[in-house]
């Protein structure tokens, strides 16, 4: 009996402590919890076209909004800095060099095989949007408004690369969801995909395509392409991805 009565408050002691243990984050990452949101916008922004010919064209891709219902995951709170990207001996090609920039000029496949390297992955472009918009409905997650407190943009940058974490948190605490640099996900980028995406856990489509998405804007980006809804096709050529990078994800299991 006096065994059974020691085992008991031992396990009371500990299961606390083992409980919050379990559920910590990894190191320098967030636990985005399960939740469901409505992605994309109803407001019409123009895009610069691909075609020389046509200056622009408005926001399809963005449209229409829909109902997308996510579970558990981690997510960077930063952006993958050099220093970090640096740690794994990989070759660093970033324009701006500095430890704690975000490394950028990244091809997708680097960008997908080092978060694999540590146990993690690329998030999906729906896990990024509801990481960015952490709760809110707004053009930003703090308003309508560009607020040059929370992003570094060419409003702002001086048109030249700032360490990561410089700006204010979004209210899941992440740093640099928008500006900074472009962000990979795992999605093949599809134009229409909104209309067909589905309810859970949706994942970009299934064929094989010829870019993944990018998304947030960066620093050298004017305030109408550093917006948590804008989506572009990422192009593979080193030459066309300057200021794209990445922060990755990992499951609960």
């Amino acid at each position: 009996m006096k065994n059974l009565l020691h085992l008991f408050f031992t396990s009371f002691i500990l299961f606390p402590y083992y409980q919050a243990w379990a559920d910590s984050a990894p190191e320098d990452m967030v636990l985005i919890k399960k939740g469901c949101f409505m992605m994309g916008t109803n407001k019409i922004h123009d895009y610069l076209s691909f075609d020389p010919n046509i200056r622009e064209r408005p926001n399809d891709r963005e449209r229409p909004v829909h109902k997308v219902c996510l579970d558990e995951f981690y997510l960077d709170i930063y952006e993958t800095t050099q220093e970090k990207w640096s740690k794994m001996k990989l070759l660093n090609n970033s324009v701006y060099k500095a430890p704690k920039i975000a490394v950028n000029q990244i091809e997708w496949e680097d960008a997908n095989d080092y978060c694999e390297k540590l146990g993690n992955r690329l998030p999906t472009e729906a896990e990024w949007e509801y990481a960015a918009r952490a709760g809110t409905t707004t053009e930003y997650s703090w308003g309508d408004k560009m607020d040059r407190n929370y992003a570094w943009y060419g409003g702002n940058s001086g048109h030249t690369h700032h360490p990561v974490g410089t700006r204010k948190p979004n209210p899941w605490g992440l740093y640099d969801m928008l500006g900074g640099v472009w962000e990979w996900v795992s999605d093949w980028y599809g134009e229409f995909y909104y209309k067909i995406s589905p309810l859970k856990n949706p994942k970009g489509p299934s064929n094989i395509l010829s870019w993944h998405v990018i998304r947030g804007g960066s620093w050298i980006d004017d305030k109408q392409f550093v917006r948590t809804t804008i989506r572009y096709p990422g192009l593979a050529d080193n030459t066309d991805d300057f200021w794209v990078g990445f922060r990755c994800a990992r499951d609960l299991n």
